[in-house]
């Protein structure tokens, strides 16, 4: 990238039309899961039968024949999640559960998002200049979604807002 790209510059509000987050969640994470078929639709079955709903699942690479697979819950329902993962955990031999209910996520959202291959880099540079950790990241046609430190979620809205829609 040039050096006129290491700053992040305001677009002109075609790319991304909105910056929204969420402070209501709560990271669930089994770790060491073995890579093997059906793992993953055990674990969500289980917690399909007890009602919890996920949203940004995110299965990692496979090293030494394990992964680990993250999701976000609603925070209310953590409790819930935790007990269901770590039942499943036991069952499938993983190496066991974490969670974090000190995050939040701000979501980018536009029709240009995966049109503009300057998108991406524009977010993640902006919350790096901020100082601001991404501990998750996810993306669709339209979106792309990190998740951050509670403590953080209001800093990088506004900052993205800065960055895409002033």
């Amino acid at each position: 990238m040039s050096k006129a790209a290491d700053k992040p510059e305001t677009f002109d509000g075609r790319a991304v039309d909105s910056v929204t987050c969420d402070r209501d969640v709560a990271k669930v994470a089994i770790l060491g899961v073995p890579d093997v078929p059906g793992i993953a639709a055990r674990l969500f079955s289980r917690l399909a039968e007890r009602d919890i709903k996920v949203g940004m699942i995110i299965q990692s690479i496979m090293r030494g024949g394990v992964n680990d697979i993250a999701f976000l819950v609603r925070r209310d329902i953590l409790g819930k999640a935790i007990e269901a993962c770590r039942e499943v955990a036991k069952e499938i031999g993983s190496q066991g559960v974490t969670f974090d209910a000190e995050i939040g996520r701000v979501t980018v959202t536009g029709p240009g998002v995966s049109e503009r291959p300057e998108v991406p880099y524009r977010v993640f540079s902006t919350l790096a200049q901020e100082g601001i950790n991404i501990d998750m990241i996810s993306s669709t046609h339209e979106s792309i979604t990190c998740v951050v430190e509670s403590s953080d979620v209001e800093r990088a809205a506004q900052a993205l807002r800065r960055c895409f829609l002033s």
